[in-house]
């Protein structure tokens, strides 16, 4: 099954941002958001019974699809290829941080490269698994038996505040992995019962010149695996975001650098869930958020 998240229109609060299901080209309503992690059983199977949407996809204003107040817990050198690339070694267990819900954005908005960044943002395709049940202690196949459904994301990051924190005994990725409204996320889920995510293709695209072409084969940690870890530490709840980290070819691992600059536009993909399109602007861009009022390029 589909899903997609969306604003109504004349709601600004992202508390009522709601949930509907996708049938064809148009969308059934839901719930709001908040309602429908509180009893996603509930609005599954009622989704299940819909047969015909009532507005077109193409009108939707579109949302982050989890709760304002979602965990969003993100795998760092997940993929093999990528930790060659960065010269680090695969790491013994998950190595887990932080993003904050507050800067998710959808597709269309436009993301400002911060003064903190003078030679741009690096791009990082990741599929995005959602929580759909409590998770305490699990194991793998419990943790993989309680996602919801899955999405794309763009960890966009901040390399130059991540070098300078690199140098540092302690380090600390926070500020790098949280430059202004850089999680760029998909509205539309594709339910985990509809999902192999074994191999998936995984793609990002910079002012139409691919730079990452890789394969969810090449991960280290499983979904499963990074909630069970991860469940050891925090209980998870049903609308939070695991970012399962990225493939090879991001910027900070060519030679020379390559990093997006105002004007720059990137899309990310994963095979047969959902693509993503941001603009990249100026910082003066900062303090607004602006969504396009387009549906989001979904892949076949």
């Amino acid at each position: 099954m589909r899903f997609v998240a969306y604003r109504p229109r004349k709601q600004s609060n992202p508390k009522n941002n709601s949930m509907g299901v996708v049938i064809g080209d148009a969308m059934a309503a839901l719930s709001s958001i908040d309602e429908f992690y509180a009893d996603i059983d509930k609005w599954v199977a009622l989704a299940r019974t819909v047969t015909s949407g009532t507005v077109p996809v193409s009108e939707l204003i579109l949302a982050p699809p989890v709760p304002v107040d979602a965990k969003v817990i993100c795998a760092a050198i997940n993929y093999a290829k990528h930790g060659a690339e960065a010269s680090l070694p695969a790491p013994a267990f998950p190595n887990l941080f932080a993003r904050w819900a507050s800067e998710l954005v959808v597709d269309g908005t436009a993301i400002p490269v911060p003064a903190a960044e003078p030679e741009g943002l690096d791009w990082e395709v990741e599929l995005a698994a959602i929580v759909g049940k409590k998770v305490t202690d699990a194991d793998e196949a419990t943790a993989q038996a309680s996602v919801f459904g899955y999405t794309v994301a763009n960890d966009i990051s901040g390399r130059a505040s991540q070098g300078r924190a690199m140098t540092l005994s302690t380090g600390q990725w926070a500020l790098a992995k949280n430059v202004e409204k850089s999680g760029a996320v998909g509205s539309y889920i594709e339910s985990a019962d509809t999902v192999d995510v074994s191999n998936l293709r995984l793609q990002t695209v910079v002012d139409g010149n691919i730079m990452q072409s890789g394969s969810t084969a090449d991960m280290i940690f499983s979904v499963g695996d990074l909630i069970s870890y991860s469940s050891r530490h925090v209980t998870l709840r049903p609308g939070d975001l695991i970012l399962t980290g990225t493939p090879e070819g991001v910027g900070f691992g060519r030679k020379p650098r390559i990093y997006m600059k105002p004007g720059a536009t990137v899309t990310v993909s994963v095979e047969g869930i959902c693509r993503i399109t941001n603009p990249i602007v100026d910082s003066s861009h900062r303090g607004w958020r602006q969504h396009y009022e387009e549906n989001s390029q979904c892949l076949t």
